[in-house]
């Protein structure tokens, strides 16, 4: 199998591939993720996802790199964009926007397999149902700090899943790689496992 050039520096990320036995090779992108435009969550999430492939492209001056992989993730709410929080406040704030409420998780996944194909790109969504959270829910796990780059604040699969009623859609995706839309890219572009 080749290696696949992970775009980023999320461990959760890299943990998903070692996971399903893929070889990989992390080269996090040098990139400011801007979220401050007015474009859909699926076209800012696609929008960053190839950015991070680009930069990482840049690297390489001589030689073609192949099969380099970009995510992008964010949570939406009532038509807001949460990406990670700045701080401790910033993440109550986001908990509170979720507390009770159902939120869509946005992931844009991002692939060039080589220097002369386009990049491949997929946006998937997953549907998850917050519990109504106490403050002695919201303060234990603002204090926590398991929200620390984390989109919308938490981690579904750590102390984040006693927070979560229900989803409906890819569980990968809410840890931040929707492995199934990361499988097709790889297989309808030949790649050999």
């Amino acid at each position: 199998m080749e290696t696949i050039i992970l775009a980023s520096g999320s461990p959760r990320r890299k943990e998903l591939l070692v996971k399903a036995k893929m070889p990989v090779k992390v080269i996090p992108p040098d990139l400011v993720e801007d979220y401050s435009s007015f474009e859909s969550s699926g076209d800012l999430v696609s929008r960053v996802a190839r950015s991070k492939v680009e930069a990482v492209v840049e690297l390489f001056k001589t030689e073609s790199p192949r099969w380099v992989l970009g995510v992008d993730t964010i949570v939406e709410v009532d038509g807001k964009v949460l990406g990670k929080p700045a701080g401790p406040e910033e993440a109550r704030a986001m908990l509170g926007l979720l507390s009770g409420k159902t939120h869509k998780v946005y992931s844009g996944v991002a692939v060039l397999i080589d220097k002369a194909k386009p990049i491949d790109l997929e946006v998937v969504s997953t549907d998850v149902q917050f519990k109504t959270l106490t403050p002695a829910e919201l303060a234990w796990y603002v204090e926590c700090g398991e929200w620390s780059g984390a989109a919308g604040a938490y981690r579904i699969q750590e102390r984040g899943a006693f927070f979560v009623e229900w989803i409906r859609g890819s569980y990968s995706n809410v840890v931040g790689l929707p492995l199934e839309a990361f499988y097709g890219i790889l297989i309808r572009n030949e790649y050999h496992f």
